[in-house]
């Protein structure tokens, strides 16, 4: 009985340990999705806009030469100016899909959160409380077996 009970209130500790350590998980998660993502594909949408507009300026100013004969030849710029409008839209969509994905894990997020407050509550309520009678318990039965050796 009493490695019974020294296991149950271990079992609660660990138990807790795990929740908490699950909890903190779930919130980096969560975080990590409906803040982080999301900031760095803005900040990435930002970089892609300049560079777009640096490889447009440089574009324009190859074809703004005055004479045509002076004019160098625009074909790498303009492929520069295709890669950037590429790359913008690529950040674009990466930062569309951040924002369903941060919805889908706030919402998985969520339904984890509710079972796991139950095996908290077990944790930190339950487990404690029975181990608390089991305590009471073998003390009960302690003081029943003295006093059937001090009969006999």
């Amino acid at each position: 009985m009493e490695a019974f009970h020294a296991g149950l209130t271990q079992l609660s500790s660990d138990w807790e340990k795990s929740v908490q350590e699950i909890r903190m998980l779930v919130q980096r998660a969560a975080l990590h999705f409906s803040e982080d993502r999301p900031r760095y594909w803005k900040q990435q949408i930002q970089l892609a806009e300049r560079a777009l507009n640096e490889a447009k300026d440089n574009l324009a100013q190859k074809r703004a030469a005055t004479r045509p004969g002076d004019r160098p030849a625009a074909t790498e710029a303009s492929r520069k100016v295709q890669r950037m409008e590429l790359r913008l839209r690529y950040c674009e969509l990466k930062q569309k899909r951040a924002k369903s994905w941060s919805i889908e894990i706030s919402h998985q997020c969520d339904q984890l959160l509710g079972p796991l407050a139950d095996v908290a509550e077990h944790c930190e309520l339950l487990l404690p409380a029975a181990a608390n009678e089991l305590r009471q318990m073998i003390t009960e039965l302690e003081k029943y077996t003295e006093q059937g050796k001090r009969a006999t």
